[in-house]
This record gives C-alpha cells, structure tokens and sequence, in this order.
C-alpha cells in the first residue's frame, strides 16, 4: 500500500474516533478526496470490519478490530522510540526477555543489538524476524494468529509460556479510557498476557500520552501489577490516575 494512502486512512480512522458517525461526503471533503477515492478507502476499512456503514454514513466498528501493524508503525513514531528506548535499558546481558507485538517497541527494537547472550521470546512475527537478523536466541510462542497484528495467542501460546521464567516483559497498551488498568482490542490476548505477568520477574508497561485518550475494551492489567510504567511526560491529572502503579518513568 502506498504511504500516502496509509497515512490517509490513519487521519480517516483518527476522525471517526473523535467525531464518532460522520457522513461519508463530508469526510471526503475533510481530507480533500473524491467520494470515489472516499468510498474506496471505506471498501478497504470495512472489508477488514474496522467500520461500519450505514446509509451515507461510516462510523468505527464495535467490534475488537486492531488496525494494521503497518498503519500502526508510523503513528507518533518520535514518542514511541523515546519510550521503547527507555525501556530496553531495563533489559541486561544475559536475560530472558518477552517483547510485545506492539509497534511501541517495533519502532526501536535495534538498540537491543549491543546485549550480549540474550533468549528473547516473542508472539510477533515481525519482532521475530528483527531479532533473529541481530543474531540473539528466540523462541517463538505458537498458537492462532491475529491477521491485523501478526501475533499469537490462545491456549499453545499460554502453554509455552508456563514453561518459561521470564526475567522482564515488556508489554504495551492499546488505551486507558474508562478502564482501572491497562488494555487491549482483543479479550482473545488477554490469557496470554496474564499468564506472562505470572511467569515474569518485572513487569514492564510501555504506552505513549494518546493512549491515555483511547478506549479500554479488555483490562490484561491492574495498575498496581505494572512494576514499572515508561510514558511521556504526564499532567498532574494522569499522575493522579496512575497513582497506583508501583514506578513511573517519563521520557
């Protein structure tokens, strides 16, 4: 897909989060297109059942639908490498280390290449292959695969994962919003996540400011598990609501 178009869809997705139902002629003209190159992009959104349309209209689908990974990747690309950045200093030679499928941590996984002797376990098929290019031990956790995120999960996975004593996971957060902890799209990832916090010796969180804004569908996580949460820099509001994580680092 070219950029250009990603990027489209990205600002149309962005527009029916903030506006909710929005007719279908008035988003065209919000982002200077035809309505022949409008109608084509909700085509595309609704045959992977991230909208809904409805007589003119289109609006976000209900349903637990994660966007992309590719569209994922370039969004607020400056804060994920700050935050992903930050976090890697936590891992040391010689862990075992479970890095999440997010694009929070794709963005950066290459300052992870000066460690030494690291076994790194991932349910993401793109950070499987960043890390196998930087020569470390991986071990791949199986199980059913989420099309949009290219990552596993379901009973294998959290099988695989019983087996394993995790020095530090570094896990993401797809929104907070109306939620008393971390969150994802789908419930279909919460086992695996909550069989990692088990198996983990720290847990850490990694989500950037637009996150505190975005909907939390399936809670994977109360505050007061994270052992650390990396984010950017925080108003005195969302210090207050994150009181009950144990650390807080901002970058």
């Amino acid at each position: 897909m070219k950029k250009k178009k990603e990027q489209r869809l990205i600002q149309l997705r962005s527009i029916l989060q903030e506006q909710g139902k929005v007719r279908t002629r008035d988003l065209a003209a919000m982002l200077a297109v035809t309505p022949e190159t409008m109608r084509s992009d909700l085509d595309l959104l609704e045959s992977q059942g991230l909208i809904v349309r409805e007589h003119g209209f289109a609006r976000l689908s209900l349903k637990d639908k994660e966007t992309p990974l590719e569209w994922r990747i370039s969004e607020n690309r400056e804060e994920k490498v700050r935050i992903t950045n930050r976090a890697l200093d936590e891992i040391k030679d010689g862990d075992i280390v479970f890095i999440d499928a997010g694009t929070t941590l794709l963005s950066a996984l290459g300052n992870l290449a000066s460690l030494r002797d690291l076994t790194i376990i991932v349910n993401s098929l793109p950070a499987a292959e960043a890390c196998l290019k930087m020569g470390f031990r991986c071990i791949f956790i199986g199980g059913e695969m989420l099309r949009n995120g290219q990552h596993t999960y379901g009973y294998f996975a959290e099988e695989m994962v019983d087996h394993i004593c995790i020095d530090v996971s570094i896990l993401g957060s797809t929104g907070i919003e109306g939620a008393d902890g971390f969150c994802v799209y789908s419930m279909k990832e919460v086992g695996i996540r909550r069989h990692l916090i088990r198996h983990s010796r720290k847990l850490v969180i990694i989500m950037d400011e637009h996150k505190f804004s975005q909907q939390g569908y399936y809670r994977f996580c109360t505050f007061r598990e994270a052992d650390l949460l990396i984010t950017n820099k925080l108003s005195p509001e969302q210090k207050e609501r994150l009181a009950e994580v144990r650390h807080i680092i901002e970058v």
